[in-house]
């Protein structure tokens, strides 16, 4: 945080804010695949592994973004390699949220999951309405609204499936592992949220204080992949 406070403008700030975010999530990334291959076909491990691949595939598209803006100074398409790697991310972090909601699910009431339904309605259209709407406005082809839209919308997912873990949190039902493994999923997920609103407002530039969102998220998701490691109940 003092970094990002005291660095902006720096080159420093602008190469970390590429190259350390690669290295942090993909370490976070290699502790999820660990922690799986300790916990194997159990419930937490099934969340390990689908966050463990997500996170490094999400590493991959930060990877080539970062070759072709920093090395080559080429321009994306869109859509391009980068962007498959985004959008496949998303698919294991999903289902490393159903993996916790396996975990956590049959502790929850109806009531839970009708709170869940509700809220879920009302902040999916908050995204269509704030995000996805004006960031298509000027959009030309169909791929490119597709590809544009899907972002917030998967984000927005991933929010609503975090949900019931809240209940959880209420009814001490987590323990401190799945507390930051959704911590992590959070963080990430509303960065990528807030990138789209910053980019609709003033702009996204390397080095923006959102990123640390994205850092804290990473640093979460390792945290939490540690301590289920080290020999956390899985049951628990």
């Amino acid at each position: 945080m003092v970094f990002y406070l005291l660095g902006q403008g720096s080159d420093a700030l602008y190469l970390f804010a590429h190259l350390g975010l690669i290295a942090f999530v993909g370490i976070a990334g290699m502790f999820g695949l660990v922690s799986f291959a300790r916990l194997g076909k159990s419930k937490p491990g099934f969340a390990s592994l689908g966050f463990g691949v997500g996170l490094i595939l999400w590493m991959f598209g930060l990877v080539v973004y970062t070759y072709s803006y920093l090395i080559t100074s080429v321009d994306l398409p869109y859509l391009s390699l980068a962007d498959i790697f985004y959008l496949l991310s998303y698919l294991p972090i999903i289902l490393g949220c159903f993996g916790m909601l396996w975990v956590i699910g049959p502790s929850l009431g109806r009531i839970n999951w009708l709170l869940t339904a509700v809220t879920g309605v009302f902040l999916c259209l908050m995204v269509v309405v704030y995000g996805v709407i004006p960031s298509i406005e000027t959009l030309d082809t169909p791929l490119e609204v597709l590809v544009t839209a899907l972002y917030p919308l998967l984000d927005d997912l991933i929010l609503v499936l975090l949900l019931p873990l809240f209940f959880a949190f209420r009814k001490s039902i987590f323990r401190t592992p799945y507390t930051l493994l959704a911590a992590g999923a959070f963080l990430i997920a509303l960065g990528d949220l807030v990138f789209t609103y910053v980019n609709l407002t003033i702009g996204y530039y390397d080095g923006h204080p959102l990123d640390l969102l994205w850092f804290t998220g990473s640093i979460a998701y390792g945290y939490g992949f540690w301590r289920l490691h080290a020999g956390f109940n899985p049951r628990k």
